[in-house]
């Protein structure tokens, strides 16, 4: 009883508490504007909107879609940035990471501040095992072009059809916290952590999409609370990946601070609305969404990247042994997790 009321507070921080919070965001977001506006005139870059617009333009809707789903906003920056802009894919990575710091890092904030629900130690162990793996997808596990899109674009689909199972073939009741917490959990949590963290390192994004899969489709955990778990995840390792890039390998090119500048005051003010939006939304609305992004995504994927033989054939073996992962964890819900949920499952 004390482990299950101890971990149900966890997963519920300030609720009730921290409306006299929210202030803060507003605070933040005014300094913001300030210094980028004071930094804009005195160093004359306003002109940057007349050739970089196109990534103001995207980030309105990655900064939303990076709020209120599972994927960052460099789920919607690196396709555009790649497929149409012609970007290189290691510049397109840099920038979802740069990006996703601010409007990722804002809409936590955000969430904190208004008592959304949140699972804070899978946050912490996550993001503990995300600073290994982004390491180590930096280093160690560097993916060759064109593999880290096409592969993250077909486990993720292989993730949208087991979610739509989950949720309309299935008979369950979605939980809203994990209130058998141990150390299992904890080992589980630290390996997708660095698992995500090599995903995030090579396409600037996937560490709140994997740790999403396995809370929604292995533990039962309600969309509404994975999300903005998964929100304030991505936005802590999107700031390791920035300040690697920006301080230790300061390897940032000229043009992606350009694309970064006009981009940023965009996702501060549009992440942190997709966080409201989802927050007041239907659970079904919210993975309604989430499918409608991938399936938009997988078509996009087949029709402007070039596949040969052995990139379908290494494609096909991934998001088979991705797929089978995902029929195990609904097998594992199913048989091992309690059915009960603290809240309504909508």
């Amino acid at each position: 009883m004390k482990l299950t009321l101890a971990t149900t507070k966890l997963s519920k921080p300030l609720l009730g508490q921290s409306s006299n919070r929210q202030w803060i965001y507003f605070l933040l977001l005014a300094i913001f504007y300030i210094g980028w506006i004071t930094f804009m005139t005195l160093s004359n870059q306003w002109a940057l909107f007349q050739d970089y617009w196109p990534a103001s333009l995207t980030m309105v809707l990655g900064s939303f879609v990076a709020g209120i789903t599972a994927e960052g906003g460099g789920a919607v920056a690196f396709p555009v940035f790649t497929k149409v802009l012609h970007i290189a894919a290691a510049d397109a990575r840099t920038f979802s990471l740069m990006i996703q710091s601010f409007g990722m890092g804002m809409a936590s904030i955000f969430i904190v501040t208004r008592g959304i629900r949140v699972l804070p130690r899978v946050i912490l162990y996550v993001s503990l095992g995300g600073i290994f793996g982004h390491l180590l997808g930096l280093f160690w596990f560097p993916l060759p072009a064109p593999y880290p899109k096409i592969l993250f674009t077909f486990v993720t689909t292989a993730f949208g059809v087991a979610l739509i199972i989950s949720r309309w073939g299935l008979q369950w009741t979605p939980r809203m916290d994990l209130s058998d917490w141990n150390h299992k959990h904890r080992l589980i949590f630290l390996f997708l952590g660095m698992l995500g963290g090599v995903f995030a390192a090579n396409v600037g994004s996937g560490i709140d999409v994997v740790t999403f899969m396995v809370l929604t489709l292995m533990f039962g955990i309600n969309e509404k609370v994975s999300t903005p778990t998964t929100v304030i995840i991505m936005g802590l390792n999107s700031i390791v990946g920035f300040i690697f890039h920006g301080v230790v390998a300061q390897d940032i090119s000229p043009d992606i601070w350009r694309y970064w500048l006009v981009a940023v005051p965009v996702v501060v003010v549009g992440a942190p609305l997709g966080a409201f939006v989802g927050s007041k939304i239907s659970r079904d609305a919210v993975i309604v969404f989430l499918i409608t992004l991938i399936s938009i995504e997988l078509i996009t994927t087949v029709v402007l990247v070039p596949f040969t033989a052995v990139t379908w054939l290494v494609t096909a073996i991934v998001t088979l042994f991705f797929g089978l992962s995902f029929a195990a964890m609904l097998y594992y819900r199913h048989n091992h997790m309690p059915q009960m949920s603290a809240d309504s499952p909508g």
